[in-house]
Formats: structure tokens, sequence, C-alpha cells
């Protein structure tokens, strides 16, 4: 008997009285499978579940947005014998979901982690200095422990302007207004941008940089804004993107325009990279993990572990760099 486990964040996504996770329960019901259901209440919630709970079952389902998918693939990465990863978004903003075009209606989402193929993605592994939990930041931005920070990432990590928009925006606000939330907070955080000196090292080579932003990602999306172009899942390579600091305020309109348009400029760098490091030389700084806070310290440290999670898809989002990408046999039990 085929046994999937569904972790659902209940306050994530605009209508807070719906109940997707149920709708997805019900359709797979009706194919013979088992169905248990588990729920989160704070932060690090769906880690905890999925690490204890998530070897016990074929499948696990996060339900919720890319910060509970993230939580419940960073508890994936603590098991050695690992079940296929499904995904119903219902969050705010879902940059995975678009990245895999992954239907957020749960009878598709079913169908989806059933009969789909796999896709093995890379997740980055999270280290660096001590880390810390700023005081500043609106109620429910942050755990109350650090220890219950995120240590992996399955499409982004970034700091500098913009990058707070995801965790800062007010719950609220969220609710209220959905994406056009984070489009305000963005442009408000405009207003306040820093030059940050950093030293960056990738792959063993390093420079000192001056930054308003930086990521690194393993996506097609950041924020649902920034495109990037011939984005591989499977490669064991993140994207480095780096924004230098502009000599003048002139400069900031066209460099946005090539930024999400993809073009050059020569204030914006791009690079493959496998192990990338981040050495904060002024003060400590915070880093936006999945699209919620990761902490706050003075060296970050990012390290790719290739093809770690078997995410269940509808289509293979490219051509697999690697022959053990896919897997589009039944899993086992299902018949």
């Amino acid at each position: 008997m085929t046994k999937v486990l569904i972790i659902a964040n209940p306050v994530a996504g605009r209508n807070t009285n719906a109940k997707p996770w149920l709708e997805l329960e019900e359709e797979l019901l009706q194919t013979g499978v088992t169905v248990t259901i588990r729920k989160t209440s704070q932060k690090y919630d769906a880690t905890l579940i999925a690490a204890s709970e998530g070897s016990a079952y074929d499948f696990v389902c996060a339900c919720g947005g890319d910060g509970t998918l993230s939580e419940v693939a960073s508890g994936l990465m603590l098991l050695t014998e690992r079940p296929y990863l499904a995904f119903l978004p219902t969050g705010s903003t879902c940059d995975v979901a678009k990245s895999f075009n992954l239907p957020s209606e749960p009878h598709l989402a079913a169908e989806t982690m059933l009969f789909g193929p796999s896709f093995a993605i890379d997740i980055g592994l999270i280290s660096g200095s001590e880390v810390f939990i700023r005081s500043d930041l609106p109620d429910g931005s942050a755990p109350d422990e650090v220890n219950r920070l995120p240590r992996h990432f399955t499409y982004v990590s970034s700091f500098g302007v913009f990058s707070e928009t995801s965790y800062a925006t007010p719950r609220n606000l969220k609710k209220a207004l959905g994406y056009f939330a984070y489009v305000l907070s963005g442009i408000k955080s405009l207003s306040t941008i820093e030059s940050l000196r950093v030293k960056v090292t990738r792959d063993g080579r390093s420079t000192v940089e001056s930054l308003i932003f930086g990521a690194v990602a393993n996506s097609s999306s950041i924020g649902g804004v920034l495109e990037i172009n011939g984005a591989r899942f499977d490669d064991g390579k993140f994207e480095l993107l780096l924004v230098r600091t502009p000599d003048s305020i002139m400069q900031i309109g066209p460099m946005l325009n090539n930024l999400i348009n993809n073009h050059n400029d020569p204030l914006i760098i791009r690079e493959l990279v496998t192990d990338c490091q981040f050495e904060f030389l002024d003060d400590l700084n915070s880093m936006t993990v999945d699209g919620e806070y990761g902490g706050t310290r003075q060296n970050w440290h990012f390290t790719n572990q290739p093809r770690s999670i078997k995410l269940k898809v509808p289509e293979l989002p490219h051509l697999p760099t690697h022959v053990d990408t896919v897997d589009g046999a039944r899993p086992r039990h299902l018949d």
C-alpha cells in the first residue's frame, strides 16, 4: 500500500479558510493511497516532521509556500533513504512551482505525485560563522531559537536590496494584497539601498566587491520578478548573481531593466559555481533563504549537494544533465 505524508502550513497563502490539503487527501484516498496529515504551527516544524517521520512513507508532500517546501526538503536531507518529494503550492509567491510548472489544483497535484516523473534536484547546504537572530523583525518572521533557522535551501539564498521583502512584509498585508504586497515593500526598500563590502569566494577564487545585492540560486525565477535564463536544476551548480553598487542613482533604472531582462550590464555579475562564500567585511549581515529569514552572521558558506531530492513534476523542466536525474517508474506498492 502506497503511503503519503502531507505536511501542511495552515497559514500559507491569502485564503486561510481554504484547506487544500484536505482536497488533496480526498483525491489520494480515491486511488487507494494511505494518507497521513501533519500541520505545522511554527517555523521549523515541517523540517522536524519530515526528518522524524518521512522515512516511513513513499511520498512526502509539502502544502504551503516556498518556505514550507524548503523546510520539508531540509528535513528529508537528514534521512539516509529519502522518499519522493511532492508540492502543493498555496503560498503568496511560489518560485519553485513556477520553475517546475507545478499545479496548485489538488486533483492535478495528486496526479503529478502518483504518476508524474521525478526529477532529482540540487540542494544547497548552508553553513558559516556563528549565527544570530535579529530582534527588529515583524512578529512571526523569525524562529525563537537559532537551531530552527534553515540549514538548506531549495532555490535561492540572497542578501541586499529587495531580499528582506518576502519575510519583512507584514503577514496581514500579504493576506490582503498577495503578490502586490511584495511589490510595495520592494519599492519601499529602494529608498534604503545600502552598499555592502563583501569578500566573495567562489570555487576557490576570491574578490572583494561593493554590492547592493547578491544571490546563490537554483531556480528559473527569484521573487517572481527576476528570471534566470537557462537555469538547470540537476547540474551540481548554483547561479551566482551579484549586483555592484552603482556610482550614481541614475544608473539604478537601466541596471534594474537589464537585471530583469537578463541583459549584460557592467554592474551585474553572473556565474555558475559549485561552492560560494560571502564574508561581510564591515558587519554581520542577514540572508533570505527560500523567501524566509535565514539568520544573521559574518560569514556565509553555500555548498551544492547535487541531485539530492527527487521532486515529483508533471513534466521535465529541461533535458536531464545526468543519467540518474529522472525516475519515471511507478514507486513501490502503487499497484
